[in-house]
């Protein structure tokens, strides 16, 4: 294939001929049996709502057999959770919950057992991700179960009626425990994910359908200042698109967002690239508008909705269910949208997404530029 020298005026061309007929196009009727069984199969398959192995942490400054004893308790709760290690500070606790290493960390104070020997009441911090309010609660409610039947063996033991053992519970990312805040930022990416590749896997199946690709064929333009215009036309449309959805999410949801937000404009930039890319390449085997629209909703709303993190924690999944999650590029894009929407996250952090997500462009974009024939067998 000979790509030539670049023609950009070729490339306006397109960009302008796409924003022509924008209004144009009619999206025909669903294929009536694919969406509900492929919905079925993948739900099926990679819905996973339980709430078991929470990995947490525990700074324990007592060092105690009483620390001991209730360390082991949460730790010996393997089906709810999963004991990650000890840590030094409650410093150490936040990075981790930011780094999604940890989903809560216990801390026990100084003199903790022998406070509790002389009579005294002692509170046990817990600090929690609220990223997942449901998820966050559910945790809480697994260590007052473990610390409350503590309590009625000491209480038995001192022979006492107050509670010896009191949790202070502080929340991180989502104080407030809004679920509405999650799913909110979380539908930016789907919206982002399955909006681009819809419109850029119409562009090319229109033509086809029309018969106006032979006009590609027979014409001087290369392939790659082809696909540049479809995918441009594509972006600039989606980034439209993601400023009002943007916009929506912090004014009409009220989504509190506390991260930087050119980092966010700028990985969201990419997100959207990479989209419009994988609509182009599903152009390439989609080719008439009802299968490309119909096959762009299922391979990009299904998995984004199950294993990007939007309904679950990526660590609630089995070996399966991560394999599928590192396979999407919504579940980068998740990472870093829940970074800058509730942890203020910085760019060290959120650099190894960004990168992933550029791999994903080059990848889609070049395999584009290599099916892409400018004349069909």
């Amino acid at each position: 294939m000979q790509w030539g020298v670049m023609n950009f005026k070729k490339i306006k061309t397109i960009i302008l001929k796409e924003f022509k007929e924008m209004l144009k196009d009619k999206i025909g009727a669903l294929v009536i049996f694919i969406v509900p069984i492929s919905t079925m199969l993948i739900f099926g398959y990679g819905m996973r709502l339980d709430v078991d192995k929470i990995p947490f942490v525990v700074v324990d400054r007592d060092h105690s057999s009483l620390s001991r004893e209730l360390i082991y308790r949460l730790s010996a709760t393997k089906e709810y959770f999963k004991f990650v290690g000890e840590v030094s500070s409650e410093k150490v606790i936040d990075e981790m919950i930011l780094k999604d290493k940890a989903r809560f960390g216990v801390v026990i104070p100084e003199n903790f057992e022998r406070d509790i020997k002389r009579g005294k009441n002692r509170k046990i911090l817990i600090l929690i991700d609220a990223t997942f309010p449901y998820r966050g609660e559910m945790a809480k409610s697994y260590v007052v179960a473990v610390v409350n039947q503590l309590n009625l063996e000491r209480i038995g033991k001192l022979g006492k009626v107050s509670v010896p053992v009191e949790l202070k519970t502080r929340y991180w990312f989502n104080e407030s425990l809004k679920q509405e805040y999650l799913m909110a930022a979380g539908t930016m990416a789907i919206v982002l994910f399955m909006s681009p590749a819809i419109v850029a896997s119409l562009l090319i199946a229109k033509e086809r359908e029309r018969g106006s690709i032979y006009n590609i064929y027979t014409s001087s333009i290369t392939p790659l200042e082809y696909l540049l215009g479809k995918l441009l036309y594509t972006f600039c449309i989606s980034f439209i698109n993601f400023l009002i959805i943007f916009l929506l999410t912090l004014y009409l949801f009220k989504v509190p967002f506390k991260g930087n937000i050119f980092l966010f404009v700028l990985a969201s930039s990419i997100f959207i690239a990479v989209s419009s890319a994988f609509g182009l390449f599903l152009s390439t085997f989609l080719r008439t508008q009802v299968s490309a629209f119909v096959g762009s909703i299922i391979l990009t709303i299904v998995p984004s909705v199950l294993y990007s993190g939007y309904m679950t924690p990526i660590s609630a999944m089995n070996k399966s269910g991560l394999f599928m999650a590192y396979m999407i590029p919504t579940f980068y894009y998740m990472k870093i949208l829940k970074g800058c929407f509730f942890k203020n996250t910085g760019f060290t952090v959120i650099f190894p997404y960004i990168t992933a997500l550029s791999g994903f462009f080059l990848l889609f974009f070049g395999l584009n530029v290599k099916l892409f024939k400018k004349r069909e067998r």
